[in-house]
């Protein structure tokens, strides 16, 4: 496999200043991510003292799955005080989007490398927001049928998707193995698709609730690499996690005020505003098998659904009984993973870090360090057959990735038109146009006259556009085979508008890549990187 790195413009202010170490930006974080410095200082700090429960909570969250010597090794530097490299994501069907094995592969990429700067151990880290229950979120997924060169969506369907949190929801198996059969069915068959329906099927098959499932595929992949796995709605975490959160209740004003004031600076500061939110508690309180918002108003802390009324004595009283009941929401998540966590490093997608500068004044208020913030790698797979017409039509791949491929299009169907067609119509217009301007003269003191020329000259001007787009769109369809690969380079490169890592699955990769694609080794010298990676056989 080779492994190239691009340089790709986002035209994203925000990275562009989070690259050149920004004083204004880095002022919103407590590490300059870019400084070796800042690793130097984060890996020095000392253990925040639940290392040992936290390992012990996560051997038992993973019993159930074969635990790779990598993985065990990484248990007990978790219990010894090693930092993490952590970052998590929603468990999407199927694994959800590619970013979510990059944000793995970053993890581990950068936790090798620190160790082998800084000869300090790290544990690469990735954490299930097991919690969410946005479920419409993580039902389906896309797959890119190349016989008809289209992306095509696959969805779970259940008449009764689940109110509560999704670690909370067991999937209806034959609705899911239906799914999977759907996804195959669109993919062109290599040596790799046996093994991998074989792999999905038995995963579906073993395990209960979705999260599991979508954690026994990760571990799959990733074991190898020591990577641990935890979901944010494990009962044995919640225990763990009960004194932050009697703070989090005790402190919501103060957390709340924080948090705005340190948003509005940044909005002053000229970037956009990320989190939006109604609540001043931030936290969820599961009731009536819903997780729902809490809100404090008039003295008594009130749930978004059922609309309970609960004093603080009583949300604390429930919190010592049954603290599984709670869970964090966009503002207090960050908190609660740093609490936990002797972080080196979060590592995120470009939302999740823009969202981070708002929380410094929250962080400080319940008295819990910052990690340094990264993003995760960004990363494009470039099949055969893509570059194979890359090459034909002399496209460049990172202006693809880019921007899309509707210039080269453009290009390509101005190349095929007519000169002498095109130049006679637009005289036709011009001339056109000076004939109107003369009968305008002619009206002009006549109003109804002069409205109805002006309104009889846009017709003319609207057919003259409608000839020259249908007589393109005659071009496009005398060189269907042409447009048809167009269209198969976007959909591989800038689906839907974005990257590739957005929309296409994991196991679309794995399909034509092999099921080892995703670890580090597969293509050396792959390394922690800003710059836009670009995968090819």
């Amino acid at each position: 496999m080779d492994c190239l790195t691009a340089n790709i413009n986002e035209n994203d202010q925000f990275l562009t200043k989070l690259k050149s170490s920004d004083s204004v930006l880095n002022s919103f974080y407590q590490y300059d991510a870019m400084s070796p410095e800042s690793f130097k200082e984060a890996l020095n700090k000392p253990s925040n003292g639940r290392e040992k429960a936290l390992a012990s909570i996560i051997g038992e969250y993973m019993s159930d799955l074969d635990l790779s010597d990598q993985q065990r090794e990484s248990i007990d530097k978790l219990s010894r005080g090693a930092k993490v490299v952590i970052g998590g994501q929603q468990a999407g069907l199927f694994g959800g989007p590619l970013y979510t094995f990059h944000k793995i592969l970053s993890i581990v990429n950068l936790s090798l490398q620190v160790e082998d700067e800084y000869q300090k151990e790290v544990v690469p880290v990735f954490w299930i927001a097991g919690e969410d229950h946005d479920f419409d979120e993580v039902n389906h997924t896309y797959v890119f049928n190349p016989k008809k060169a289209m992306l095509q969506k696959v969805k779970y369907h259940t008449m009764t998707p689940p109110e509560s949190n999704v670690s909370r929801y067991t999937p209806d198996k034959e609705a899911l193995i239906e799914a999977l059969d759907q996804f195959m069915g669109q993919l062109q068959e290599t040596e790799h698709t046996k093994v991998l329906h074989e792999t999905m099927l038995s995963l579906i098959q073993k395990y209960e609730t979705w999260t599991d499932i979508f954690k026994a595929l990760l571990h799959t992949v990733f074991k190898d690499y020591g990577v641990l796995f935890i979901d944010a709605q494990d009962p044995k975490l919640r225990q763990l996690e009960q004194p932050i959160l009697k703070e989090m209740l005790k402190q919501h004003e103060a957390v709340d005020n924080a948090f705005r004031q340190q948003q509005a600076r940044t909005v002053e500061a000229g970037f956009s505003q990320m989190i939006q939110t109604d609540t001043n508690v931030h936290l969820f309180l599961h009731e009536e098998d819903m997780r729902q918002l809490l809100t404090f108003e008039d003295g008594k802390f009130y749930t978004s659904k059922s609309q309970t009324g609960y004093t603080e004595a009583e949300l604390l009283e429930i919190l010592e009984q049954e603290p599984e009941r709670f869970s964090n929401n966009v503002v207090t998540r960050p908190i609660m993973e740093e609490w936990l966590f002797n972080t080196l490093s979060f590592i995120g997608g470009p939302s999740e870090i823009k969202y981070w500068a708002e929380l410094k004044g929250a962080f400080d208020v319940l008295d819990v360090d910052m990690p340094i913030v990264l993003l995760r790698m960004k990363i494009t797979y470039l099949t055969p057959l893509v570059e194979k017409l890359l090459n034909r039509y002399e496209i460049n791949t990172e202006d693809v990735i880019t921007n899309g491929i509707d210039d080269e299009k453009d290009k390509f169907i101005r190349a095929h038109a007519s000169d002498n067609f095109l130049e006679q119509l637009d005289a036709l217009q011009e001339n056109q146009q000076e004939v109107y301007k003369q009968l305008l003269a002619e009206v002009k003191d006549n109003e109804d006259n002069k409205n109805l020329v002006i309104k009889n000259n846009q017709i003319h001007h609207t057919q003259y556009d409608y000839l020259r787009k249908r007589y393109f769109h005659n071009i496009e369809r005398e060189n269907a085979i042409s447009m048809k690969h167009f269209r198969e380079i976007n959909d591989a490169l800038h689906p839907m508008g974005g990257l590739q890592e957005r929309i296409w699955n994991a196991l679309q990769i794995m399909n034509d890549f092999g099921m080892d694609v995703f670890s580090p080794s597969t293509y050396p010298p792959l390394r922690y990187t800003l710059n836009q990676i670009i995968i090819k056989p």
